[in-house]
């Protein structure tokens, strides 16, 4: 009986083990991100045009989104967009040539989209 239940046991650890390994292979990244690829590949990532991303502007209630290289992130709950201005920044805007920080800042900021024509 004992000898049972030290094989169970073992096969148990055997198996926590194998699944542990497994995820870590196929799960998330070791930086917990996805990347730029996977975040955006998103079959139904809405396409912002300029005109409709102006209207996230972080004022009045709303939410404040920028687009960056194409990509649409939305800065709501990021401290520093408080009110939708960071920086001398505004949101609602394409900021790619503007965006006082290198665009790698924006890892963990939820993308919502792409820009038209990118």
């Amino acid at each position: 009986m004992k000898n049972q239940i030290a094989i169970i046991a073992v096969g148990l650890i055997g198996f926590s083990i194998l699944a542990v390994c497994l995820f870590y292979k196929n799960g998330p990244s070791s930086t917990g991100q996805q990347s730029q690829a996977d975040r955006t590949s998103q079959e139904n990532a809405r396409v912002f045009t300029l005109q409709e991303l102006s209207e996230f502007d972080g004022q009045n209630g709303n939410p404040a989104y920028i687009a960056i290289n194409g990509i649409v992130y939305d800065v709501t709950k990021v401290r520093q967009w408080k009110n939708g201005n960071h920086q001398g920044c505004s949101a609602g805007k394409d900021l790619t040539a503007n965006f006082p920080h290198k665009a790698s800042i924006l890892a963990k900021v939820p993308i919502v989209g792409k820009l038209a024509g990118n």
